[in-house]
């Protein structure tokens, strides 16, 4: 906790932090793993989320924007690492769990996905790491990729 923080903004800040980590691409391949199994749709959203890294990576570093907290870089790893947009995490999300709400047969499961993907979209923003616009970018450009995976499967 820091100092002055109340307990609440403490967990606030503790849950959201935590609500990030659902974007982790190590997480991002298990999960769907869990759902969808070794299937063709599973081993297509693996390429597609390379592909959102690489390409969302190449726009971070040519069209660099900084972060709102104003991250310090000293090569072209950091740089990427310090751009703003698109949020790599907003578009992770969307890649990962559209296309977990698109092959989902129960409801509870398509309005959960949907929750993942609004929350951590909202805890970027919150933990000051990238402004509405930057997540709005992810988003659209994960949609876009999303929508890939679906054409190729």
């Amino acid at each position: 906790m820091k100092e002055g923080e109340s307990f609440w903004s403490y967990k606030l800040r503790e849950w959201m932090r935590d609500f990030t980590s659902l974007a982790n691409p190590l997480i991002l391949v298990f999960v769907p793993f869990v759902f969808l199994g070794p299937t063709k749709p599973y081993w297509i959203l693996l390429i597609a989320l390379a592909v959102n890294e690489v390409l969302g990576s190449l726009i971070k570093y040519f069209f660099h924007k900084p972060r709102p907290t104003g991250q310090k870089y000293a090569n072209a790893l950091e740089k990427i690492d310090a751009g703003s947009f698109p949020s790599l995490h907003s578009s992770r999300i969307a890649v990962v769990y559209l296309s977990l709400f698109w092959y989902a047969d129960l409801l509870v499961f398509k309005v959960l996905f949907l929750t993942v993907i609004a929350v951590v979209g909202c805890s970027r923003v919150f933990l000051r790491k990238h402004y509405w616009s930057d997540v709005a970018g992810g988003m659209v450009f994960g949609v876009l990729i999303f929508l890939g995976c679906i054409y190729f499967s």
